[in-house]
């Protein structure tokens, strides 16, 4: 059965059903398989897939997979069909069966049935089984036997169970290779079976000699049997295999290339699939006459789908990075694909074509500007990006997917292009859209902010245009409702470095008042984040009055009352024209404060506020920071007379104290400045799942406490030390990476360095200052007061997360009633095993981070420390850590600790996550466990009569001494 330790393990709720620890859910199907009644055994057994996903440890998969084999072994046809179902959904799960030798013989038995239904599905349960059992010599004979099985069943089993062995088997594979061999050349062999054995070559790549022996027997049969659904199986088959040992690439090419020159389309096509797969496998590996042949091949192509496949496959070509097969040339052979290709009648084939375009613009662009042989494909590009664009947004059926491909090469073109290509894709999109409705809209507005994310600046031009379009739109259609975000998103792009107008500011309130709720904390959540809070809180403070749930109601409050708080910072709150620096820090302060205590009335089990609630802190403790700053900077006010001070400075040898209580004030709040910069460090490295642009963000937010603290170094703290410093030395440097980011990221990142340009030129033109006083003070508050009226953008991770990570822990042993301890004795070593499962969950269009390898940090602390014979605590901590790498999304880490005095001991058990770049990430759960240690009582009493008994010796040897 199922350890104690996995009851408390988990307390979650997974498809609806009622919550139950491993141990119920297990008995109850059980319960289940041993029924009469095949329905209720079926029901049972299709039920196990979910048991894994809930609790996926080795004890229960054991115990479990032990049963279901049972079942198979003692059931009918129909409950065996339903345990192969449950071992193909669970391969995953299956290298945790500790009994793999039982549950093999289980199945095995069926082997040797009379019916052929029973040995076939025993075949295709032993074939999904292996990658556990893949060198199990007497499976092997099985399915050779099968092999020369007269039943169709039986036969289909045993090649889906040879395909399975040999991708995962070389034994297998060399042994099997001249039987498949012989099976497919022999005459007796129907055609279909020999079309379903050849599949099973491609995985014969475990060594270079059976490799080239299954390539050398598919060139023979291409010629043998030129049907066309031989050659297509062949050619695939090849295909895959020369993907798995790259060094037959450039022959497989020759082969692919040539055969493209069959007469028969299916062939093709097949052909052109495969190209496809070692363009991504081994682009590296093409050459520059394999394009000509393939272009040649194009040029000459009268069917319009088999041009769209032989467009893809050059799109792929130059979409990688180490592809370098196209020579950028004015007289190549790529400008007929253009000529030709660029504006065909087929939508699909033009796109492919302007794809093509922009990324050998892109390539170009990477390469020497003033090489004279590459030439400038940007205007080409553009104009063929333009006339497709308008035929398809004027056509009267919408081409959606033509369209996104055109779309999106206008914004990489964009990007990498001049200005004055930007601003003519940015004035053909504006144009299309005052004219366009439905989805077509939708895509040219989100267009149109993808390119305002990194160009603000070329949007401005078509702000009326986007003004009249916003007071266009009504809420009649899905689609309009869509649309009313994105050209807002477009509003506060333009207005990211420029003030608001009156006329822009009536069209966005107008237009929040138009949409429902949910559209309205979408328009909200996008203020946010390109810092325009004035906005958002109006919009939250509407929603306010028309939430139902308790937890939403807190959530919109705290982040109303951020909103607020960020407004009156930056000057745009209400009535914040004459309020000082430090009025509305402390405003701000009390608006975050109120703001968190909300955050936590929103918190729930199933929705955790962590990073929210962190960054309200951190925000918090910034602001305190500054407010301290300030207060700081105003004591220079209190500075002793030069008698008194120059006194102050001999008694304590530091010259600074002349300047009196201001330079104590100015180092504490050096020293609360790094921590917060500290603390912000951390928090990102706990944001496992965050964003780039949201880790850019929090980074940034370290830099301005990083700024402030070093510029007061930098400026009054170290002025009377000797030596030349320079900025580089003692102001931190923005990156210049993160300035062409996002422009929600870089208006913070612009203040950073406009910050440091400030205190630059303030030590260059005041190099002989020594003590503190006004000016330095004046460029203290100046660097403050830019770094805090810069609107905050809050990142994305506070609303959205496109990933979720998480970890499943179990730690045994465990103690068997709940909050007790762990009973061992002294000199004994307990075993600590922590056991995981690593859950991932992310949308199909975003690859985020993975966890390469999990960290696993165990620390025994005696609850009451031994106090030595000076009065100070013995150190008798024990710390271990080991990296482990998961398995199949599993992991496990085993520990032997030892504890030399007895009492009671805390065991904390801490994971953290190494990504694909070795990067440490402080985002795993922690476990505790209490460990209570005794003296042996033998040893303690052979102890006591071995002291009384060599006692007595030294008696009787002094006696007869005497």
């Amino acid at each position: 059965m199922v350890s104690v330790g996995l009851r408390t393990a988990f307390n979650e709720h997974l498809f609806g059903e009622p919550e139950q620890d491993a141990n119920t859910a297990l008995t109850e199907l059980d319960k289940g398989l041993r029924s009469v009644r095949i329905g209720e055994q079926c029901e049972a057994i299709v039920r196990f897939p979910r048991l894994f996903e809930k609790y996926p440890f080795p004890i229960l998969i054991n115990s479990a997979l032990l049963k279901l084999a049972e079942v198979f072994r003692t059931g009918t046809n129909f409950p065996r069909l339903c345990v192969l179902r449950v071992c193909q959904q669970s391969e995953k799960h299956l290298d945790k069966i500790l009994n793999v030798d039982e549950f093999v013989k289980r199945i095995f038995t069926v082997i040797h049935s009379n019916d052929p239904i029973a040995r076939s599905l025993a075949l295709r349960t032993l074939g999904s089984m292996a990658i556990i059992i893949s060198d199990r010599k007497s499976v092997h004979h099985s399915i050779r036997d099968s092999l020369d099985s007269h039943d169709a069943v039986e036969l289909e089993a045993a090649i889906y169970a040879a395909s399975k062995f040999a991708a995962q088997s070389r034994t297998f594979s060399v042994n099997m290779c001249s039987k498949i061999a012989e099976m497919i050349q022999g005459l007796a062999t129907p055609v279909n079976i020999k079309l379903k054995l050849i599949p099973i070559l491609q995985y014969m790549h475990h060594d270079a000699h059976t490799a080239a022996m299954v390539r050398r027997l598919c060139a023979q049969l291409l010629p043998s049997y030129p049907a066309q659904n031989f050659v297509c199986v062949t050619l695939h088959t090849l295909t895959l295999l020369a993907s798995e040992t790259l060094v037959e690439i450039p022959q497989q090419l020759l082969l692919l290339l040539e055969y493209l020159c069959d007469s028969r389309r299916g062939v093709q096509a097949q052909v052109l699939s495969d190209l496809k797969i070692l363009a991504v496998k081994g682009a590296h590996l093409w050459t520059t006459s394999n394009v000509d042949g393939l272009i040649d091949l194009l040029l000459d192509q009268p069917h319009l789908e088999l041009q769209r496949r032989t467009l893809d496959v050059l799109v792929t070509l130059a979409m990688a990075e180490a592809a370098n097969c196209f020579i950028l040339k004015a007289d190549t052979k790529l400008h007929l694909i253009w000529n030709q290709c660029c504006y065909s009648c087929d939508r699909s084939v033009a796109a492919k074509a302007v794809q093509l375009l922009v990324q050998l613009v892109v390539i170009s662009s990477k390469q020497d500007p003033l090489s004279s042989s590459v030439p400038d494909l940007s205007q080409d590009a553009a104009l063929a990006v333009e006339s497709l664009i308008l035929g398809l947004c004027l056509a009267e059926k919408t081409e959606e997917r033509e369209l996104k491909i055109a779309l999106a090469s206008s914004v990489q073109l964009s990007r990498v292009a001049g200005s004055e290509i930007s601003a003519a894709m940015i004035d053909c999109l504006t144009r299309l859209l005052l004219q366009s409705s439905g989805s077509t809209l939708v895509l040219l507005c989100q267009a149109l902010a993808a390119i305002g994310d990194t160009q603000p600046s070329a949007i401005v031009p078509a702000l009326v245009d986007i003004m009249s379009m916003l007071k266009k739109l009504t809420v009649q259609s899905d689609q309009e409702l869509l649309a009313i975000p994105l050209l807002c998103v477009l509003m506060f792009q333009t207005h990211a470095s420029h003030s608001w107008s009156q006329q822009a500011n009536e069209v966005v309130h107008e237009a929040i008042f138009r949409v429902d709720l949910w559209v309205a904390f979408r328009i909200a959540r996008s203020a946010t984040r390109y810092g325009h809070h004035s906005i958002a809180y109006k919009i939250l403070d509407r929603l306010l009055g028309h939430i139902s749930t308790e937890h939403l109601y807190f959530w919109i409050q705290g982040l109303r009352d951020f909103t607020l708080a960020e407004s009156h910072l930056s000057g745009s709150g209400p009535d914040t024209t004459a309020v000082s620096l430090m009025e509305r820090l402390v405003l701000a302060s009390k608006l975050y404060l109120q703001g968190l205590s909300s955050l936590k009335a929103a918190t729930s089990p199933t929705r955790v506020l962590q990073f929210q609630a962190e960054f309200g802190r951190l925000r918090v403790e910034f602001l305190s920071a500054c407010s301290q700053l300030v207060q700081a900077c105003r004591t220079l006010q209190t500075a002793p007379p030069p008698a008194i001070a120059h006194a102050v400075a001999a008694a304590t040898r530091d010259e600074l104290q002349r300047c009196g209580r201001i330079t104590h004030q100015l180092r504490k709040s050096v020293i609360v400045l790094r921590q917060v910069a500290e603390a912000l460090s951390k928090l990102g490295q706990s944001a496992f799942d965050a964003d780039q642009e949201s880790l850019t963000n929090l980074q940034l937010q370290k830099q301005m406490a990083l700024i402030l603290a070093q510029t007061v170094e930098s400026t009054c703290l170290r002025a009377s030390q000797q030596g030349v410093m320079t900025v580089e030395d003692d102001l931190p440097m923005i990156n210049k990476t993160v300035q062409a980011e996002h422009v929600a990221v870089r208006s913070m990142a612009n203040r950073c360095a406009e910050s440091v340009d400030l205190v630059r030129r303030f030590r260059d033109a005041n190099p002989d200052l020594k003590l503190i006083n006004h000016l330095n003070v004046g460029c203290i508050m100046d660097c403050l007061k830019l770094l805090i009226e810069t609107p905050l953008c809050f990142p994305r991770f506070m609303f959205q997360t496109l990933q979720t990570t998480s970890i499943k822990l179990a730690v045994s042993p465990q103690p068997r009633v709940p909050g007790e301890a762990i009973t061992t004795t002294i000199g004994s070593q307990l075993a600590v095993k922590v056991e995981g499962i690593v859950q991932v969950t992310s949308s199909q269009r975003y690859s985020g981070r993975r966890v390469r390898a999990v960290q696993v940090t165990i620390q025994s602390n005696p609850a009451n420390p031994t106090v030595g014979s000076d009065g100070k605590p013995i150190e008798s901590s024990t710390s271990m850590n080991k990296t482990v790498e998961p398995h199949n999304d599993y992991f496990s880490a085993q520990f032997l600790l030892t504890f030399a005095a007895a009492g009671l001991h805390q065991v904390f058990v801490e994971t953290a996550l190494l990504d694909t770049f070795d990067a440490l990430w402080n985002a795993g759960p922690k476990a505790q466990l209490s460990v209570k240690t005794f003296e042996e009582s033998g040893s303690s009493k052979a102890t006591s009569s071995s002291s009384s008994a060599a006692s007595r010796a030294t008696a009787s040897a002094t006696s007869s001494r005497s």
